[in-house]
């Protein structure tokens, strides 16, 4: 299964087992970048889709601080406010951002949205944690496997570093509604900021969240 399909699946997993009116949503942030993952219901995956647009709101706070982040009221949130904004369009009144480490800068966070005004029972912290525990586990292995999948099969080596940007830059865009130029601030700006250059930046989103990314790859020098 595809890892994109995998936190989907576990997004809308989490919210049946938390139970109420909740929706879940899964973000994962590497080399500086946010993609909103997978959500269980289109409402929250807006919002996070707004959230990595503009690089600001809880989730992102909570991955960076790794600490647990609550929203009581978001009306009254002074912060973010493209993701308050996105937040209360959908009608949602409070927010729950959950971290966890996958590897050494890479980081999920299970993010709840909730339409009730009432208060974060205390259990459903433990059980949030619980889960998000639990997908940063199942990405840990995915990239394990892929990791040596790449190795054994020299994936990325028949790919143009043109190639491996444009993909990367497409896959920014899917998963966080934004535009090319957007999209490719992002890589840009990433690159700078881990010193890195932009292919391994690329390299790094389409093994993780790039469905198909390794299918049919065709090297830009041989168009």
């Amino acid at each position: 299964m595809a890892l994109s399909s995998y936190l989907h699946e576990f997004a809308a997993r989490a919210a049946d087992a938390l139970g109420g009116d909740l929706e879940a949503s899964i973000t994962v942030r590497e080399h500086g970048i946010t993609m909103r993952a997978g959500s269980s219901g289109d409402g929250a995956g807006r919002c996070d889709q707004a959230e990595a647009r503009a690089d600001a709101g809880p989730c992102i706070d909570a991955m960076i601080g790794k600490s647990v982040l609550v929203v009581a009221d978001v009306a009254q949130e002074s912060r973010w406010d493209a993701w308050r904004e996105q937040t209360t369009r959908e009608g949602f009144a409070k927010a729950l951002a959950v971290p966890s480490e996958v590897s050494p800068g890479v980081s999920v966070a299970l993010n709840l949205y909730s339409r009730s005004p009432d208060g974060w029972p205390a259990e459903m912290l433990g059980t949030a944690d619980a889960c998000a525990r639990l997908i940063a586990a199942g990405v840990r292995l995915h990239l394990q496997f892929a990791d040596v999948e790449d190795a054994a099969a020299g994936l990325y080596r028949s790919m143009s570093d043109g190639v491996a940007v444009e993909r990367a830059v497409g896959a920014i865009m899917e998963t966080n509604g934004c535009s090319q130029d957007e999209a490719r601030e992002v890589l840009r700006s990433a690159s700078e900021h881990r010193g890195v250059s932009r292919r391994v930046i690329a390299e790094s989103i389409l093994r993780s969240l790039a469905p198909g990314s390794g299918d049919d790859v065709v090297d830009d020098r041989e168009r």
